[in-house]
């Protein structure tokens, strides 16, 4: 199925985190709808959000599917998830970030 919007949730206590939150909204070809894991509506919002996600002990990109559904993608996974709506030209500039996310998780 095509993706039609990204959101991300991430927690604005996690400067990496931050950082893929600020910027891939620019990286990619579809909206991008940003949300804190502290936020009290998001387990309403998002009923299929895990837990651990929701408790701010992971972030998670999910992608928006036409018919409306949500594919998680939990912490680094998301680079997978959004690979088909990354701009083409800026794949460098997603890989970067990427490595950036990478650096910070180890």
């Amino acid at each position: 199925m095509t993706v039609v919007e990204v959101v991300v949730v991430y927690d604005v206590a996690c400067p990496s985190c931050s950082e893929i939150a600020r910027e891939l909204p620019d990286l990619l070809r579809v909206p991008v709808v940003v949300r804190s894991c502290r936020d009290p509506h998001l387990a309403t919002a998002y009923p299929t959000l895990a837990t651990r996600v929701r408790s701010c002990a992971t972030p998670a990109l999910g992608t928006v599917r036409t018919d409306g559904t949500i594919r998680w993608w939990p912490g680094l996974t998301g680079a997978i998830g959004v690979l088909p709506v990354v701009r083409l030209r800026d794949l460098a500039e997603a890989v970067a970030l990427l490595r950036t996310a990478l650096r910070a998780s180890r």
